[in-house]
């Protein structure tokens, strides 16, 4: 009987937010306990969750998991799904897999430290359900549903570090710095020149504005890209194109100058051959070697380094990631290493330190 009543209670507290509009207080069901019903914190509750919220009840709820596991589960989740989406994705952005996790559960258990924010072990842990599932286009830009930032208790204007310490579920990061105000989330065209673009936003370089990557099919030109997996085809004295999907096997059919056919996915690890207009493999280098077109052969830079100075034909050099606390720059390397960043204070500065996120250095 008591099993049966606590199945009422849920459903009542479940339908209890439903009847209300999505607000903050509306969500009273939401927490860390794994029988609330609003699992993922956003206010409102869906068909899934009421299912998940009555299996809980009827089969008795778990005590909560720790931060310490649900870091670690996201960690393996989010290295092996980069593996999955960038050829040896690990071992180019990280040096490996056991770094990349290392360093994916650190970042994680930041965020869940953070003051003021709306995420908790439980929201990390349906994140992690998710991410094998999800599409390589939204764990790149970060738009899975079920991983988006929960929503925190800092005002528009409050100092952050990460968006789920904010009412606004964003954190507007200034650049070359790794805290910001809370903000509204961005739209499309603002302006990314001094602060970084929302989740599901690009910055694009030439324009400093946000943009969302174009889907199959999608209007596209240098200053609107394509999303991962596809390539921007503008025929000849055409101003704009649309993205195709990019070559994905040696030997594909491709168009190096994107005119006539799509190039080549080099998440896949490929590039369009000059010589032949197919596609093959990109040759990888590491740190003190060099990258860009080598001899008209494509080379990009593993084991946690970054390519400098190629342009065009010209070779530019692998240089090893920094570590966290060692110097950078933005521009002549060395970079840092995921998901750390050159802080160099902004403004026209090139030069820093790389530093991990962290919310108490935010004021």
């Amino acid at each position: 009987m008591t099993r049966i009543a606590f199945s009422w209670l849920v459903i009542l507290c479940v339908f209890a937010v439903t009847t209300l509009e999505p607000q903050h207080s509306a969500a009273q069901c939401c927490g860390s306990e794994q029988c609330s019903g609003d699992f993922n914190c956003d206010g409102q509750v869906t068909i899934n969750e009421i299912i998940q919220a009555v299996n809980n009840a009827l089969n008795g709820c778990l005590a909560p998991v720790s931060n310490d596991q649900a870091c670690a589960d996201s960690a393996t989740a989010n290295c092996t799904k980069l593996d999955q989406c960038v050829l040896n994705g690990t071992t180019i952005r990280y040096g490996g897999a056991t770094t990349c996790q290392t360093r994916q559960k650190q970042a994680c258990l930041e965020r869940l430290g953070a003051t003021g924010t709306g995420n908790n072990s439980n929201s990390v842990e349906l994140c992690v359900s998710e991410v094998p599932a999800a599409s390589c286009s939204e764990f790149d830009l970060g738009t899975i549903p079920e991983c988006q930032a929960k929503v925190g208790s800092g005002a528009n204007g409050a100092a952050c570090a990460f968006s789920g310490q904010c009412e606004s579920a964003n954190c507007a990061v200034a650049t070359g710095t790794t805290c910001g105000t809370c903000a509204a989330p961005n739209q499309t065209g603002d302006s990314c020149a001094t602060t970084s673009c929302s989740q599901g936003l690009f910055c694009v370089a030439t324009t400093h504005q946000c943009q969302p990557r174009g889907a199959s099919g999608s209007a596209c030109d240098a200053d609107h890209p394509c999303g991962a997996g596809l390539s921007c085809v503008i025929p000849a004295a055409m101003a704009s194109g649309t993205c195709q999907v990019a070559g994905s096997s040696v030997g594909a059919a491709c168009d190096p100058k994107h005119q006539s056919a799509p190039g080549c996915d080099p998440n896949a690890g490929l590039y369009c051959a000059t010589q032949t207009d197919t596609c093959q493999a990109v040759t990888y280098a590491t740190a003190g070697a060099q990258c860009g077109s080598v001899n008209q052969v494509a080379v990009a830079c593993t084991n946690a380094s970054t390519c400098f100075g190629a342009q065009g034909q010209t070779p530019g050099t692998c240089v090893a990631d920094a570590a966290d606390g060692a110097l950078c720059d933005t521009q002549a390397g060395p970079s840092c290493i995921p998901p750390a960043v050159c802080v160099t204070g902004g403004g026209a500065a090139t030069s820093g330190v790389c530093r991990l996120p962290d919310s108490t250095l935010c004021h």
